[in-house]
């Protein structure tokens, strides 16, 4: 148990106890709506304080998962239910804009940043994210003006690099700030979302070098969702890189075991290898978990 937990001890409230054992066992779906109930109950101002902090903190685990997976609406709402009850936090704010920037959402997520930056004025990657809103609306003057404070100057490595990002603003040539606004985001606090956000990106674009070397540096800061093994393992499945994806896949199946799309995924790559009998095994593991599967319902008939 958490200290936190052996301050208060069990007993004072079923709901907060819950809430606090789910969120240790990583259920954070439970403990969200184990600590809702307790919080909805008169409470000594103590606890309540606790369960509000490890309900924003089950909420923003919650958003991080949905973000990586691809589910930014779902993200988003995680952020606004814990933005609700921590208005005066601006990093919560900069992850709901962070959103909202990634769902194509300029306005929300200018909204958003602007009140992460009213908190905290010196937030580098909020400065960062703004500029890259100015880009993203094409409002180039904006974003020369975003990109020139001392705040994302302070996000790159190397002042030449700085330097390379204003005249590529003033250049209007999109494409470059974009490759500058990755080396600057290594390290970022979203820089692990973001890296999966241009990943995709390329994925659709058919450029599945760059996409796979995208989804490596997300997978080596947060290699325990399944969602991106398995989305790294498609795109190696392009690249003809069999065993490695099948690797992948083995890991996003053992680290989610009912993760249907891992199963079908995996069936195609063992497929591709010449197994079709632990291909047939793999299709109908998806079926068991999605019986509508659209791969795995075709595949399995296959011979």
């Amino acid at each position: 148990m958490a200290l936190v937990t052996r301050w208060f001890g069990f007993g004072r409230n079923a709901d907060f106890d819950a809430g606090i054992r789910a969120f240790e066992a990583g259920s954070f779906e439970e403990a969200v709506e184990a600590l809702r109930r307790c919080l909805e109950q008169r409470c000594e101002p103590a606890l309540r304080k606790t369960a509000e902090e490890y309900w924003v903190q089950a909420h923003s685990r919650l958003a991080f998962a949905f973000a990586i997976s691809g589910r930014l609406d779902v993200a988003a709402s995680h952020l606004s239910e814990a933005v609700a009850v921590r208005p005066d936090y601006a990093d919560l704010r900069f992850r709901l804009a962070w959103a909202y920037f990634t769902m194509n959402e300029p306005a929300k997520a200018q909204s958003s940043l602007e009140e992460a930056l009213a908190l905290n004025p010196n937030y580098a990657d909020a400065a960062l994210l703004r500029a890259m809103i100015h880009v993203q609306s094409e409002n180039w003057e904006a974003a020369l003006a975003s990109a020139e404070s001392p705040e994302v100057a302070s996000r790159f490595r190397e002042r030449s690099e700085h330097e390379a990002l204003l005249r590529a603003i003033r250049a209007q040539d999109a494409e470059g700030v974009r490759k500058l606004l990755e080396n600057a985001l290594e390290g970022s606090s979203q820089g692990e979302s973001f890296h999966v956000t241009v990943a995709e990106g390329y994925a659709k674009e058919g450029r599945f070098d760059q996409a796979a070397a995208h989804y490596e540096i997300a997978l080596r800061a947060v290699g325990h969702y399944p969602d991106l093994h398995c989305k790294y393992a498609q795109v190696l499945l392009e690249l003809d890189r069999l065993g490695q994806a099948l690797d992948h896949l083995d890991t996003a199946v053992r680290l989610n075991p009912r993760y249907a799309e891992a199963h079908a995924q995996r069936g195609i790559a063992l497929r591709r290898l010449g197994r079709g009998d632990d291909a047939r095994e793999a299709f109908r593991e998806a079926l068991k978990f999605d019986p509508h599967h659209v791969i795995a319902e075709l595949e399995v008939l296959r011979p």
